[in-house]
């Protein structure tokens, strides 16, 4: 199955080491450089989808957000996203998983998932194309990411072979 995605970071090593693994596997890639650009990509393309497709399905299948970013924070970007597209898929990279729990305290969305720095390419890629989402939309985000070993949300290690 290939996928939509759009990716938010900063650092154009790492944007480009994303773009190059997921596209390796057949995937659709969108940069972004910081958080307004990433919500500007993701409102122009539900207008769009709303014009043209008559459709009010996620444009991305999965959105990719670095928490530290010029403009926008990677929180504020999920905040503004799940207020347009309340199912959208997003998936933060970042070291700072205390960082968005602190500032995504009201948010109940089910579809956030953290993945803690570092991690393979490998990892991220199976992490996109394997991860199914269950309904518990009445918990808060906090609260799922506590339970993460039941519900595999956050991922705070990996084996360090695999760490590149």
């Amino acid at each position: 199955m290939t996928f939509n995605i759009l990716v938010a970071e900063d650092n154009e090593f790492t944007a480009k080491q994303y773009k190059t693994a997921l596209e390796k596997k057949g995937h659709q890639v969108t940069l972004t450089k910081d958080g307004e650009e990433c919500f500007d990509v993701y409102n122009d393309e539900v207008k769009y989808s709303e014009l043209f497709k008559k459709s009010k399905q996620s444009p991305f299948d999965v959105v990719l957000l670095d928490q530290n970013m010029p403009k926008k924070t990677g929180i504020e970007v999920a905040k503004e996203i799940l207020g347009l597209r309340g199912n959208q898929r997003i998936i933060f990279l970042s070291a700072y998983a205390q960082k968005i729990l602190v500032g995504a305290d009201n948010v109940k969305e089910d579809t956030i998932q953290i993945l803690q720095k570092p991690f393979s390419l490998d990892f991220l890629v199976k992490k996109i194309e394997g991860r199914i989402l269950n309904s518990r939309a009445n918990r808060t985000l906090e609260d799922r990411i506590k339970g993460d070993q039941v519900n595999n949300l956050m991922t705070i290690t990996q084996d360090k072979e695999a760490i590149r």
